[in-house]
């Protein structure tokens, strides 16, 4: 549970202080990367969708503008598929908690920003990050690479009883991204162009009729997106 803490400490030590801007952001980015295995290269690409709480503060807090926290959500490839049954069709993969902390550097005229933000995430991957690549050899012979997130941290009891999952199958990562923001709407409506870099760690097996091989991988994930904020005081 210790990363688990750490989120939960992120999101209890944030300055309890008025705000110039509250505001409802919404996410969706795309990301893209390749595991290289002994025997194979596998190609990994989803988007993901967010929706956040953000607080702006009225005056920057030595190295904050403000902060954020929310829920993120992938989709669903392989076997899985929106649904209740266990093992099939699971309803709460791909599903995480976030929370970001964000410094914006404005323009003379605060219409247009830009400014780097970091962010953990801490749920329940999906299926989309499960992938096997296969091949037949020239002796017949055949062999795949299989790669995977490796999880790093636990879930809550009452989450694994309800779900059927065991108690360490969550996984904990960071992202660092820089947003170019323009306000419209007298600052009504914040829209963010982003890029950024996930940072997770996969497990890898090789296996063919040589043996079997393990190892496991830190990948820079490369994540380009859009956030639209809408001011809710």
């Amino acid at each position: 549970m210790t990363r688990l803490t750490v989120l939960t400490t992120l999101l209890v030590l944030m300055p309890h202080l008025a705000c110039a801007d509250g505001r409802i952001n919404v996410r969706v980015d795309f990301n893209r990367t390749t595991v290289d295995g002994a025997y194979n290269d596998v190609g990994l690409g989803w988007q993901g969708f967010e929706v956040e709480f953000a607080n702006e503060f009225k005056t920057n807090k030595v190295l904050l503008s403000g902060f954020s926290f929310g829920v993120r959500r992938e989709p669903l490839d392989g076997f899985s598929g929106p649904g209740t049954t266990s093992g099939v069709h699971r309803w709460d993969e791909g599903t995480y908690l976030t929370a970001r902390m964000y410094r914006n550097f404005y323009l003379s005229d605060r219409k247009w920003s830009i400014g780097p933000s970091f962010a953990v995430l801490y749920g329940i991957p999906g299926t989309t990050l499960d992938r096997t690549i296969g091949d037949t050899r020239g002796d017949g012979g055949y062999g795949y690479t299989h790669v995977f997130p490796v999880r790093n941290t636990d879930l809550p009891k009452v989450i694994t009883d309800t779900a059927d999952l065991v108690t360490d199958s969550a996984l904990f990562y960071p992202e660092a991204s820089v947003s170019i923001g323009r306000r419209l709407a007298g600052g009504g409506i914040v829209v963010e162009w982003l890029a950024g870099v996930r940072v997770i760690r996969f497990g890898i097996v090789d296996s063919n009729s040589q043996g079997d091989r393990f190892s496991q991988k830190r990948e820079l994930i490369p994540s380009v997106g859009l956030r639209v904020g809408f001011r809710i005081f």
